[in-house]
């Protein structure tokens, strides 16, 4: 009976063990020597992008990152730790049209190439509906148009490199998109009282299908190879907004061990932007999406669509620089 008991234990822990090893994650076995490469960040304050740039800065490339506030106790161990990396911090707000420029302009004085660029700073779930300072809803103006007129106005120091590639941090929740190109802005979800529960989830899936999008008509456009990607259920500050509801903590208080277990910390949730920067030129699939580290197929993709939304943005771009 006792014999009985332990063995039913230890296949449960057996189990509980593979199950949870499957729900972390891949983990990035590609190498490669990037240390001569210069690898742009936007977000590195925290979550997944601050675990990016640990993990970058064991293999000495030079690393710029730009998120809104300076993380300074970061940046001080990171280049102790690291004396040989060199780590810039320059300030980014993707929701500020004037913080854009000034970041562009900065790197484009200080620096002579872009080799890899990585698009990933965002937002997610807003309880209202907000609106960066250019007035696109926030998340659509973080996620997306802020990184697509960023890239533009870097997209000379990006050709400079003999291998450039555009990395976009997208999302599984591409699935709940509903992008509608003459509603960008999700006016006709304006009214409605289940905005922070239901359509902010829609409007951040729009984001992050029009980074797919992007991923695929990158390169139509400018030469430049790009792709895409889902990094997993990540255990980020991403929520933020949602945190700051009482109805959301609740949840988030009762299910923590459940979603915990099924889901990933940041070292696993950089893992698939790693193995996107490791994959060697000839390698990276154009345009590809990418999950547990291997090329995967996003659940929705158009070449229409793709094509419309690029003209659309620069159009967008236009539009804002003349109203300023």
């Amino acid at each position: 009976m006792l014999w009985s008991f332990f063995l039913l234990c230890l296949s449960l822990f057996l189990i509980g063990l593979k199950a949870r090893i499957y729900f972390r994650g891949q983990k990035c076995e590609t190498l490669r020597d990037i240390s001569n490469l210069t690898i742009l960040i936007t977000g590195g304050s925290k979550g997944l992008g601050q675990e990016t740039i640990k993990l970058l800065a064991k293999f000495k490339c030079r690393i710029i990152f730009g998120c809104r506030s300076k993380p300074t106790e970061f940046l001080e161990k990171l280049l102790k730790t690291y004396p040989l990396t060199k780590i810039e911090y320059i300030p980014l707000d993707l929701q500020s049209w004037s913080s854009i420029k000034q970041f562009a302009n900065r790197v484009n004085k200080e620096v002579d190439r872009i080799d890899i660029l990585i698009n990933n700073a965002g937002i997610m779930g807003t309880l209202t509906r907000q609106f960066t300072e250019y007035g696109i809803e926030s998340q659509f103006g973080t996620n997306y148009l802020g990184p697509f007129f960023l890239n533009q106005l870097l997209l000379d120091l990006i050709r400079k490199s003999n291998c450039p590639r555009i990395i976009n941090v997208s999302s599984i929740a591409h699935v709940f998109q509903a992008l509608d190109f003459d509603d960008l802005n999700c006016e006709k979800w304006a009214n409605s009282v289940f905005w922070s529960r239901i359509y902010t989830y829609r409007a951040y899936g729009n984001t992050k299908f029009a980074q797919i999008l992007n991923g695929q008509e990158f390169y139509n456009r400018t030469g430049v190879k790009a792709c895409s990607l889902h990094p997993g259920v990540v255990r980020t500050e991403v929520l933020q907004h949602q945190l700051s509801a009482w109805w959301f903590n609740l949840i988030m208080l009762i299910a923590w061990p459940i979603y915990s277990f099924f889901t990933k910390d940041c070292y696993y949730g950089c893992q698939t932007i790693l193995y996107c920067i490791m994959l060697k030129d000839e390698e990276l699939i154009n345009g590809g999406f990418y999950k547990d580290c291997r090329l995967s197929k996003a659940r929705y993709t158009s070449k229409d669509k793709a094509s419309k939304l690029w003209d659309i943005s620069l159009q967008l771009i236009s539009k804002i620089e003349s109203s300023i």
